[in-house]
């Protein structure tokens, strides 16, 4: 186990989820948004990120490709928890608490089960 390539992937991935996030959801608050080619530029920048996380999360994870995968939802599902109450008003409940929690713990199992 790599831990620096772990938290440059997890930073990566991150990154990636941050900029999908407003690819997929921004064009809810302006409608023109998703024909303008910012959600494309958006887009490639995000795929080369996640290629470069993916690089170092597989490498990190000793070769374990599902370790990265999951590494790869969670920082989506922590992307999203943060976005959508900051542009939706949606609250941050205690179920989204759970499933976060639950979420993190995927990863914690990845890290931690020898």
């Amino acid at each position: 186990m790599q831990y620096q390539k772990i938290a440059l992937s997890t930073l990566f991935f991150l990154i990636g989820s941050f900029g999908h996030w407003y690819i997929m959801y921004w064009q809810f608050k302006d409608s023109k948004w998703i024909k303008s080619p910012i959600p494309y530029l958006l887009a490639v920048a995000c795929a080369w990120i996640w290629i470069k996380a993916s690089e170092y999360g597989v490498q990190g994870f000793n070769g374990s490709m599902w370790s990265n995968r999951f590494l790869f939802f969670v920082t989506g599902v922590m992307a999203g928890a943060i976005l959508y109450p900051i542009h939706y008003g949606q609250p941050f409940t205690l179920k989204v608490f759970v499933q976060l929690l639950l979420a993190i713990s995927i990863i914690l199992v990845s890290i931690l089960w020898k």
